[in-house]
């Protein structure tokens, strides 16, 4: 498992810690540290971020393959032009030496030709995955913040609901109070 993917679970981890240590207001609904909230949801871009660093990481990778491909085919063909001279000033095996030398470096072409497009393939699908699992990881987390937020905002919605009762429950209380009083002041 990728480290950037070890973060984003860190992450996951973080907000049930926090959820956690939420205190509870009636069943269901939480107040919760909105400070870590805010700095664990503002964490999920550089944890995606960093698997987009990977998969450039894994684009470097190809292009090294690809260079470690080209110098061995390079150096192996050097090495079967050189047989091929060394060949052609032997005695009466020069021409059947040179004709096995040409096959050798076709042969030898056509096998760094095919770790090539193989090495070339291969990067290409790890960049696609890369790139894919990165979006879906990043949609995923914008998700789960949003539905983090909409509960966050039904339970102040609902606090605020309380408050303002309580308010009006107190004004009722005072107005009952200096009704009671002023006519007990008119007895």
């Amino acid at each position: 498992m990728t480290e950037s993917v070890n973060k984003m679970f860190d992450l996951i981890d973080d907000l049930s810690a926090l959820c956690d240590d939420g205190i509870p207001i009636f069943p269901g609904r939480m107040i919760v540290n909105t400070k870590e909230l805010y700095r664990i949801v503002n964490s999920f871009p550089n944890a995606i971020s960093d698997e987009i660093n990977d998969a450039r990481t894994i684009l470097k990778r190809k292009d090294e393959i690809i260079q470690e491909a080209k110098l061995r085919a390079e150096r192996i063909i050097q090495d079967a032009e050189n047989e091929r001279y060394k060949l052609l000033n032997e005695s009466s095996l020069n021409k059947a030496m040179e004709e096995h030398a040409e096959k050798f470096r076709q042969t030898v072409f056509d096998e760094c030709q095919q770790i090539k497009m193989a090495s070339f393939n291969e990067a290409q699908e790890l960049r696609i995955n890369a790139k894919n699992d990165a979006i879906r990881m990043r949609e995923e987390s914008q998700e789960y913040a949003q539905q983090l937020l909409n509960n966050l905002e039904q339970d102040l919605n609902r606090l605020y609901q309380v408050v303002m009762n309580g308010q009006q429950r107190l004004q009722e209380m005072k107005q009952n109070d200096s009704l009671q009083m002023s006519q007990q002041e008119n007895k």
